[in-house]
C-alpha cells in the first residue's frame, strides 16, 4: 500500500531524470562557463533547475517519505512484542508477549499474548538477524536470506535507474551517492531490526524492482524516445519510415 501511495511521486522523479538528460547540454555549458567558481555553478544550475521545473533530488524522496513509516512501523512492532514475565490467564507461566495497540478481545491479541514469538513461515518476525544468529546458524538462514535479498533487489534497482541513462553526468553527484549508499545502509541497519521491518523492506524493495521495469518499459522508453533523448535504432527507424 505504501508503495502504491507513493507511485506518483516515483513516476515524477523518473520524468525529472528525463528532462535533466534533455537539458544536459545547457547544464554542461553552465558547468563550462563556471568551472572556476563552484559557488557560483552550483548557484546557476539551481536557478537552471527551478527555472525548467527539475527537482535533482526527485528520483530519492520517496525513499525519504518512507522513514516516517519505518519509524511507525518499529514502534508498532516494538509495542506489539513487549513481554512481561508476570503470568497472565493466556500465559500462565509467563514470559509471553503483552500486545499494546490493540483490543484484548482480537485475534491477534490472543495470539501474541499467549505466545512469545510472531512466527511467519517459521521465523519468528519479533527478533531481528542478530539475535537469531546467537541461537544457531540454522535459526539465523532465514533472515540472511531476507537480508541478501534487500542488499540485491536494492542495487537491481540502481542497475535498472543506470541502464536507463545514456550519459550518467546527468545525475546529480549528490544523487548518485545517495543512491549508492542507501541500498547498503539499509542491508546493514537490517541486521539489527526485528525481522518484520526486514520483511517490510524485502517487500517494499520487490515491489521497486517490478515498479522500474515497467517504467523502463513503457513510459521511460516512450517519452524517452519521444523526446530524442534514446535513439531510435536503424531497425527502429526503418519500421516507423514504412509505417508513415
Amino acid at each position: 500500500t505504501v508503495m502504491l501511495v507513493l507511485t506518483p511521486l516515483t513516476l515524477r522523479g523518473t520524468k525529472s531524470m528525463l528532462r535533466m538528460q534533455q537539458l544536459q547540454p545547457e547544464m554542461k555549458r553552465i558547468q563550462k562557463e563556471f568551472k572556476d567558481d563552484r559557488q557560483r555553478q552550483n548557484e546557476e544550475l539551481m536557478a537552471f533547475y527551478k527555472e525548467n521545473g527539475i527537482n535533482p533530488l526527485s528520483s530519492c524522496v520517496p525513499l525519504l517519505i518512507q522513514m516516517p513509516v519505518f519509524l511507525i512501523l518499529y514502534r508498532v512492532l516494538s509495542g506489539l512484542t513487549s513481554s512481561s514475565s508476570e503470568p497472565t490467564d493466556l500465559c500462565p507461566d509467563g514470559g509471553c508477549f503483552v500486545p499494546k495497540y490493540l483490543n484484548e478481545s482480537s485475534d491477534l491479541y490472543q495470539s501474541l499474548a499467549s505466545s512469545n514469538t510472531m512466527d511467519w513461515l517459521g521465523i519468528n518476525l519479533a527478533i531481528s538477524p542478530s539475535d537469531a544468529l546467537k541461537v544457531d546458524f540454522v535459526t539465523f538462514l532465514p533472515y540472511a536470506v531476507m537480508i541478501a535479498i534487500v542488499l540485491v533487489s536494492g542495487y537491481v534497482q540502481q542497475w535498472q535507474i543506470q541502464g536507463r541513462s545514456q550519459n550518467q553526468a546527468s545525475q546529480n553527484a549528490q544523487q548518485q551517492m545517495i543512491m549508492k549508499i542507501l541500498p547498503a545502509f539499509i542491508g546493514v541497519i537490517s541486521f539489527g531490526l526485528p525481522g518484520a521491518l526486514v520483511l517490510y523492506f524485502v517487500t517494499s524493495n520487490l515491489f521497486r524492482v517490478g515498479q522500474q521495469w515497467v517504467i523502463t518499459r513503457s513510459i521511460y522508453s516512450d517519452e524517452a524516445t519521444a523526446a530524442g533523448v534514446i535513439e531510435t535504432s536503424s531497425e527502429e527507424k526503418a519500421e516507423k519510415a514504412k509505417q508513415l
